[in-house]
């Protein structure tokens, strides 16, 4: 079953049953169970440009030490932040994040109010992505 829906997410609990061998009532539950347990998680992963959002940038972000859970909870916070996360090295924050042109980008990046916590971000424009989000199951891969 969980094989099934990493190669199509959006199959039925028709298709489930049928190549599981099992009734769709069965199939139902098992996927019921296995969502409540947080074994299994179903998300779309949409394209930003779909969502008028075409231009797309890596921020690193090297914040002051007593700012950094502050300035993370704001990214976290912001609809243009697509992910954040603590990282490891010379800066403690990575941001992926997603605009609708390179005047909201600059504003975020010298206008918001977390910047105050900030010592620095660096900006990485997205050229092109070649995947998005998850990983690939390993018998997806050939």
């Amino acid at each position: 079953m969980v094989n099934t829906l990493a190669e199509d997410g959006r199959c039925t609990y028709d298709e489930l049953a049928r190549v599981s061998g099992v009734s769709e009532a069965t199939a139902r539950r098992r996927l019921g169970a296995l969502r409540r347990e947080g074994r299994v998680r179903v998300r779309a992963v949409i394209e930003p440009v779909l969502l008028g959002l075409p231009v797309e940038a890596v921020l690193w972000v090297r914040a002051v030490p007593a700012g950094v859970d502050r300035v993370a909870a704001a990214l976290a916070e912001s609809p243009h932040v697509r992910y954040v996360s603590f990282v490891t090295g010379e800066r403690q924050l990575l941001a992926l994040t997603a605009f609708p042109d390179e005047a909201a980008l600059h504003d975020f990046v010298t206008r918001s109010p977390w910047l105050d916590a900030a010592a620095s971000v660096d900006v990485s424009m997205v050229l092109g992505s070649l995947k998005r989000g998850g990983m690939l199951a390993p018998w997806l891969r050939d």
